[in-house]
């Protein structure tokens, strides 16, 4: 006889008790046709439970985590098949309280932050960090038990640092760390022939309250010729198509520059009003169609890879001491390696001090960059004892000789650098400077930028933590809008299946019959969900959603909800610039 109990913890994660349906001793477990509906993923990860019960018997108070244990034979090992944060709990007064559970993935971990560096590491090693250092903070007191190697396994993907800057935990992993591991798998189709699915990493946390994250694995054999088993057919769900996303940083600076198109009209001047930076992304085939969505990122330097340098030049500019011998010593005092400029670490500097004969009004700081350097969005510039301005890149495109006058270009800052120390320029800039910025040409071609640092006080030195040219990391940007992709699902179907004694899998080979048990089709389909439920008899057991999570109906009306709230975000953005 097939068992279930369940084990409910303090929101600390301390044991305050067990129910079971039929207790040697104690309180037993009182529920109105047993748990409903407890929604598990194919890699073991716990979304959303529902069921009624006593509340006096049930003892479940508010943000409980509670566990749905099950064994199949009425005796032995219990297994863990559901866990949850309890959020709906039922009133005390009430004979029937009605309870709704939710995964601590879409529930507690969209609450409590991340607060360390990740170092580059493999992504596998970099989230089991991420967790390990979670559960270090004590935001969920004992409840999340510690990743291993085997719920989080190494993905053989190099993961770049990545600083937590006290994100949620949940926005953490799903806009920075899935996108960056992309695996295609391959389906059956009834003809024989096969299908692709692009799919990234899942994650959540397990019926064992261990944290999850990688790709489910596994098969799932289920025959209509089995007793007890069903398959039928879903509707298709094509509501919300994303094939490509474009990603805005809205914090951007005015500009000015020069451009000299090298056709006779001379060296134009412009002012540039201040408009969002943006990257387009590609994150799904264009099969039925293209379609649009934009994604809002902040001007957050970890989203950022900083340009190296060939050269670095210091000036200094000022007044000629009294007394200073003819020529007097301009020589800038620099100390520090110059890779400081653009290594991403507070923590090295280059120290700029007084040349011996000049009262220092500012420093001039140059840098060269190679040919092969990318097209740049901004600069990033920090010091300590001075302020900076006079941000300014330019580039001639070495495709003209010298004499014919070559395609040149230049971007200027109006404005300091964010506090972040950031100044990015918007598209229209860069637009215009991307006519000069280029790989191309056979005679003298440039690619540099300078700004200025005004010291505090000109008898004392100033250190630079950064001072280059900097780009979107291309890694982060596809980390965050490549889980936005949607496309039609595959060919949906459910399989209803008896009891509760089936473990998530990566996919489910399908067996449909006729009425007299001939074969129909043999079908291959991943696994987007699995739903343990009790029928109103008591009976226990599975549906296996294949291709689709959820009904049509429901993921349309959830599709134009979040397209609206997305919407809304974005003109929010847009409108801010």
């Amino acid at each position: 006889m097939e068992d279930y109990r369940i084990r409910v913890l303090s929101p600390d994660g301390t044991e305050k008790h067990v129910r079971e349906l039929d207790p040697p001793m104690g309180t037993p477990l009182y529920l109105v046709g047993g748990p409903r509906r407890m929604e598990v993923g194919p890699l073991g990860d716990c979304r959303e439970a529902t069921f009624e019960g006593d509340p006096a018997t049930l003892g479940i108070g508010p943000r409980d985590t509670v566990q749905v244990q099950y064994r199949p034979t009425g005796s032995g090992t219990w297994l863990n098949k559901y866990a949850g944060t309890a959020v709906i709990t039922g009133s005390a007064r009430s004979e029937v309280g009605r309870y709704k559970l939710q995964g601590l993935k879409i529930r507690r971990l969209t609450e409590v932050e991340a607060r360390t560096l990740l170092a580059e590491a493999d992504l596998g090693a970099q989230v089991r960090q991420l967790f390990t250092d979670l559960i270090a903070s004590g935001q969920l007191g004992s409840t999340l038990q510690a990743p291993t190697t085997s719920t989080i396994p190494n993905l053989s993907i190099t993961s770049a640092a990545l600083q937590s800057n006290f994100w949620k935990v949940s926005k953490l992993i799903e806009e920075r760390l899935r996108g960056r591991s992309r695996q295609t798998r391959t389906y059956l189709n009834p003809d024989g022939s096969t299908q692709a699915k692009d799919v990234n990493p899942d994650w959540g946390v397990n019926p064992d309250l261990r944290p999850v994250f990688g790709y489910p694995t596994g098969t799932l054999t289920i025959d209509e010729a089995t007793e007890g088993v069903e398959i039928d057919g879903l509707d298709t769900d094509s509501t919300l198509l994303v094939t490509d996303v474009r990603v805005t940083f809205a914090q951007t600076v005015l500009t000015t520059g020069v451009e000299n198109f090298a056709n006779g009209a001379g060296t134009v001047p412009y002012r540039d009003a201040r408009a969002p930076l943006t990257h387009a992304l590609n994150v799904a085939p264009h099969s039925y169609g293209e379609a649009w969505r934009g994604l809002p990122l902040p001007a957050d330097p970890a989203l950022f890879e900083r340009l190296v340098a060939s050269t670095v030049e210091v000036y200094a500019t000022g007044f000629v001491r009294q007394g200073a011998p003819n020529p007097p010593n301009t020589t800038v005092g620099v100390n520090g390696p110059s890779g400081a400029l653009w290594d991403g670490d507070s923590g090295t500097s280059l120290t700029l001090t007084p040349p011996p004969d000049i009262v220092v009004s500012y420093y001039s700081v140059l840098l060269t960059f190679p040919d092969t350097a990318p097209l740049p969005d901004g600069w990033e510039v920090k010091t300590e004892g001075g302020t900076v301005s006079g941000l300014l890149v330019s580039a001639t495109d070495g495709n003209l000789a010298p004499n014919n006058g070559a395609r040149l270009a230049s971007v200027a800052s109006e404005g300091p650098p964010t506090a972040a120390g950031l100044a990015l320029m918007g598209d229209t800039s860069q637009a215009r400077l991307a006519g000069a910025w280029t790989t191309g040409g056979t005679y003298f071609k440039t690619r540099t930028a300078s700004f200025l640092v005004r010291p505090n006080d000109s008898a004392d030195s100033v250190k630079l933590s950064a001072g280059t040219l900097i780009r979107a990391s291309p890694t982060l940007m596809a980390a965050s809008a490549t889980p936005l992709a949607r496309t039609p699902t595959l060919n949906p179907v459910v399989a209803r299946l008896p009891g509760w004694n089936y473990s998530p899998a990566a996919k489910a080979v399908l067996t449909l019959r006729d009425p007299l048990g001939a074969v129909l089709e043999t079908r291959e389909l991943p696994i987007e969900l699995l739903v343990y439920d009790t029928a109103d008899d008591g009976e226990l057991y599975t549906e296996v959603k294949c291709g689709q999570r959820d009904e049509a109906e429901a993921l349309s009306f959830t599709a134009a909800i979040s397209t609206r709230d997305q919407d809304a975000t974005t003109d929010a953005v847009r409108a801010s610039t």
